[in-house]
């Protein structure tokens, strides 16, 4: 098995790792490179069994096993309803959720079940558990959608009832900023963002400062002097791996650096440069005198995105 993995022959590597787990299944060793080599093949109804091995032989503690359990359950569920899935899939994908609530891709998935059944109540309840855990703009999305077609003002007012006022989480302050940019209010979204893109600075929040900037009428020059900032600046917090470092758009159950099984966690990456803005800078550039239906118009898109 390990010649065939130095080789790269997972395929082969996976089925020997199989057999090895059927002659001595409480051997740690085989079941950790077993459960990764079926994570990578997206075996998760296989990864599931092996991982229940594990707790049977008392390889991992009760809790890692919920956690990890949620994962491969909230996967395979994933995969199904990706290809129409069934009501079954759904529920299994509910339980995920149950069962790991700080799971923020879990979480969205039960929500937006939750909102096309039309129980909108409780799609809003997963959402604030996941939020009070672990704040994130994927669960700030799943949250607008449950109301697709309130007003600026509405949206804002009941996200404030999710968040609270006056929460110093930067994600909590960078997006009622956004709201109450889009609700064109924006000496309340200065006032909500604060010091933050002096204190703590990322594309985002020099970017909603840009955005303010040209709300309020500010020239040019103050506009593009933000964006020229968040060309330079972090870019926030992201999915990285625990065990490689790597950092990803989207979060995964397999790291696609050093395929690590469930060591993506929402943080700040090691790196701290950022690119992609340049566009950014030169709309800034080209846009005249930013007045008239210019203004505001970031604050629209930032609405919507949230």
């Amino acid at each position: 098995m390990k010649h065939k993995l130095e080789d790269g022959d997972t395929e082969l590597a996976l089925k020997l790792a199989e057999k090895a787990f059927v002659i001595k299944p409480q051997h740690d060793d085989m079941q950790n490179t077993l459960l990764r080599l079926q994570s990578g093949e997206e075996d998760w109804e296989g990864a599931r069994q092996t991982l229940a091995a594990k707790l049977k032989h008392r390889r991992i503690p009760r809790d890692v096993f919920r956690r990890r359990n949620a994962v491969l359950t909230y996967a395979a569920a994933r995969k199904r309803l990706s290809h129409g899935g069934s009501a079954e899939d759904e529920q299994h994908a509910l339980a995920a959720n149950r069962e790991s609530p700080g799971l923020i891709p879990a979480a969205v998935l039960a929500a937006g079940i939750k909102t096309r059944a039309g129980d909108k109540k409780t799609a809003a309840s997963i959402i604030r558990k996941s939020w009070s855990i672990q704040p994130h703009p994927d669960l700030a999305a799943a949250f607008a959608a449950i109301e697709p077609d309130e007003t600026p003002a509405e949206r804002k007012l009941r996200f404030e009832r999710m968040i609270g006022k006056g929460s110093a989480h930067p994600e909590a302050r960078m997006l009622m900023a956004e709201l109450s940019i889009a609700a064109e209010n924006f000496p309340e979204a200065r006032r909500e963002i604060a010091d933050l893109p002096v204190d703590q600075p990322t594309v985002r929040s020099l970017a909603i400062m840009a955005a303010i900037e040209r709300g309020e009428g500010a020239n040019d020059a103050v506009v593009r002097g933000w964006l020229a900032k968040a060309v330079s600046a972090p870019r926030g917090p992201q999915w990285v791996c625990g065990n490689c470092s790597r950092s990803q758009t989207e979060w995964s159950p397999v790291c696609a650096g050093c395929d690590g099984f469930d060591t993506l966690e929402w943080t700040e990456p090691p790196e701290t440069a950022s690119a992609g803005l340049l566009t950014l800078v030169a709309g800034a550039t080209g846009s005249g005198s930013g007045e008239g239906d210019d203004k505001g118009g970031e604050a629209s898109a930032n609405g919507r995105q949230a």
